[in-house]
């Protein structure tokens, strides 16, 4: 006997395959050239640029001049906020040599981030999840324009270690920033083709969590993380 969930995403999948016909005929009919950029450029220096667009999100970029100073920062962080256990991706797909003995001198425990199973171990493995202060993981592409993070999610790529900790730590090299959101597009098809035939999402991250209430009134961390450090190798 189908589940509730199976019987609701059996709807969709038939809702799909009748209106895909349209879908596709208007997706074909819109322009496929995003710009690189939108603003008017105000930083020649890409990096920059996205360090003083994260200040003011309230998020806290580090500049590091080699590998080493990377690591240095993320110890740091780790005992800031007292981590005996951290969520991340599989640590080579991270690209900072050193990570995993850095978490291993400290301690620190790694959990991978992958929920699977039936409901309740699904539950149960969520449940441990949840006491990682910190998660840490690498990005695909910067956009330095907005302080936006990509991030596509796949094999050894959880999303849950940049959404479910309170602190995320993101590493991120010179050579992934990008201007403008169409450039980030342009280079995130290039490297995967079909951006979705081996993952369920792309996810960009632009500063803490933020959710206001019907007065305004700005809370950080509801429905991610609430601080967000990113290790920058220059």
């Amino acid at each position: 006997m189908n589940s509730s969930r199976d019987r609701m995403l059996d709807r969709i999948r038939a809702s799909l395959r009748a209106t895909r016909p349209f879908l596709e005929a208007e997706a074909a009919r819109a322009p496929h050239a995003p710009p690189p950029f939108v603003h008017p450029i105000t930083h020649d220096d890409l990096v920059q640029q996205f360090a003083a667009e994260l200040t003011k999100l309230q998020a806290y970029p580090h500049l590091c001049a080699d590998d080493e100073a990377a690591l240095e920062t993320i110890a740091s962080i780790l005992a800031q906020h007292e981590a005996r256990e951290v969520i991340t991706w599989d640590l080579e797909k991270i690209d900072l040599p050193g990570l995993a003995d850095l978490l291993r001198q400290r301690g620190v425990r790694r959990l991978d981030g992958r929920i699977a199973g039936e409901p309740w171990q699904r539950a149960a493995s969520l449940q441990a999840h949840e006491r990682a202060p910190v998660c840490i993981a690498g990005v695909d592409v910067a956009i330095a324009e907005s302080a936006t993070l990509v991030v596509h999610s796949g094999e050894g790529r959880a999303r849950m270690a940049s959404l479910l900790a309170p602190v995320f730590i993101a590493v991120v090299r010179q050579a992934q920033f990008v201007r403008g959101l169409g450039e980030a597009v342009e280079r995130i098809k290039q490297k995967y083709g079909d951006v979705f035939r081996d993952a369920s999402a792309l996810t960009l991250i632009t500063g803490p969590s933020r959710t206001a209430d019907i007065e305004l009134t700005l809370t950080l961390g509801v429905h991610g993380p609430r601080e967000v450090h990113v290790v920058i190798i220059e």
